[in-house]
């Protein structure tokens, strides 16, 4: 017996080691520079109190960004969840090429999103972009990254990356439905409206709400194709919290409000996080 509980602590120790080394010491890091003059140019400067929490709490910016993530989150998380959902009832059938269809769809979710984004940087340019080039034969000369339409291009361009990953936690929950439901469904004369609205949306809530809970995540904390596309502009009307992070630790120069600002963050999202999680997690059950 005595040997047993040994040998459990034994094996248990690497993960420990683990766990310190990756989560508990960067934690506790973070929150000692969140306490000094940390720059980037000089290092770890003198303890400063909560004087780096009170300029990120005096930061519109912050605000800003934060409330951007949020609204950026949303809307794409919405537009994603339908497109996607959609997508996947359509192709919950058998036909002739599936396989490659399935496998198109899936591509744009393959490609790195700083990438993703570079290529439609280079093709959405006003000045040598093929689409512009084409929307001007049209008529249409409205420039994509303009103020008044930059939201929809930066929202199109995640979906089109993104709608994928929805499709395919979809598309997985579909395949689990039995055919019997339907099949006595058919039988008492229901039609394909009405099985959608009472059988095929109910079973699909908990995939659905796994989908929505981890595009809203990601969608939050949005930061590649923002950055390779108007790294946050015009002015500051596209930045994310994780842009604003990024640019006061790397431009500004200034570590110890970037993590402050983070650590801060952390603490702005855990309520909501937790319970999506019970949410989820009650959904799933």
């Amino acid at each position: 017996m005595f040997n047993a509980k040994r040998d459990a602590y034994v094996m248990i120790i690497p993960l420990v080691l683990v766990v310190v080394a990756l989560v508990a010491f960067p934690t506790l890091y973070a929150y000692y520079v969140s306490f000094h003059e940390s720059l980037l140019s000089g290092g770890t400067g003198a303890f400063n109190g909560i004087s780096n929490y009170i300029h990120i709490l005096t930061n519109k910016s912050f605000y800003g960004s934060i409330g951007y993530s949020a609204m950026f989150a949303l809307l794409a998380t919405v537009i994603e969840l339908v497109v996607g959902t959609a997508l996947a009832i359509l192709m919950n059938r058998e036909f002739k090429g599936k396989g490659m269809a399935t496998s198109l769809i899936l591509l744009p979710m393959m490609v790195a999103p700083s990438l993703f984004a570079l290529i439609f940087r280079l093709t959405l340019n006003e000045f040598v972009g093929i689409i512009p080039y084409y929307l001007s034969k049209l008529g249409i000369t409205t420039n994509p990254f303009d103020p008044s339409v930059v939201n929809i291009t930066l929202l199109t361009i995640d979906a089109l990356q993104w709608v994928p990953f929805v499709f395919i936690i979809v598309y997985a929950g579909l395949t689990i439905i039995p055919d019997e439901i339907y099949e006595a469904s058919r039988v008492d004369g229901a039609n394909a409206i009405q099985n959608f609205i009472s059988i095929t949306l109910p079973m699909l809530v908990p995939t659905i709400a796994i989908a929505a809970f981890l595009r809203g995540i990601d969608a939050f904390k949005v930061y590649d194709m923002i950055y390779m596309l108007t790294n946050g502009g015009p002015g500051e009307s596209t930045t994310s919290v994780s842009l604003f992070i990024y640019k006061k630790a790397f431009l500004d120069g200034n570590i110890g409000e970037a993590t402050a600002a983070s650590i801060l963050l952390t603490f702005v999202l855990a309520p909501p996080l937790s319970l999506a999680t019970k949410y989820v997690l009650k959904k799933g059950g």
